[in-house]
């Protein structure tokens, strides 16, 4: 719904009492996209990965064997794309389909896998 509201161009009337097509906002139309094709690559990487719904953490829940909690573990897979974006703006990719803008989405996935475990644990620990 939020998509089709932010690519439809609402009407308005000019000073001629003309109806006129109001361009859309060309900043949220892009984040609306990137959140879309994130959110694509998320459930491919997710089951790629091996995430299930009954653990959909399962692969971050490993870093628990080193001692690093989930939310390090999470951590410090997003300050590994930080550094990648750091890199690729200051030279192109090697690896063509690793893009800057592909570690960009990657590090807003991992962002969102962050603030999901959170906001779930915190509901889990308010049930127990």
């Amino acid at each position: 719904m939020l998509s089709k509201l932010l690519h439809s161009k609402s009407k308005t009337m000019d000073k001629n009492f003309e109806c006129v097509a109001k361009p859309s906002n060309p900043l949220l139309v892009n984040m609306q996209q990137t959140f879309d094709n994130c959110y694509t690559v998320a459930k491919a990487k997710n089951n790629d990965y091996g995430g299930t719904n009954k653990d959909p953490f399962a692969n971050f829940r490993n870093s628990t064997i080193a001692g690093v909690t989930v939310e390090k573990g999470i951590l410090v897979r997003l300050m590994d794309k930080m550094s990648r974006i750091s890199t690729l703006l200051d030279k192109e990719a090697m690896v063509k389909d690793e893009s800057i803008i592909d570690t960009i989405q990657d590090a807003i996935n991992y962002l969102a896998i962050m603030k999901a475990f959170i906001e779930l644990k915190e509901k889990r620990d308010e049930r127990c």
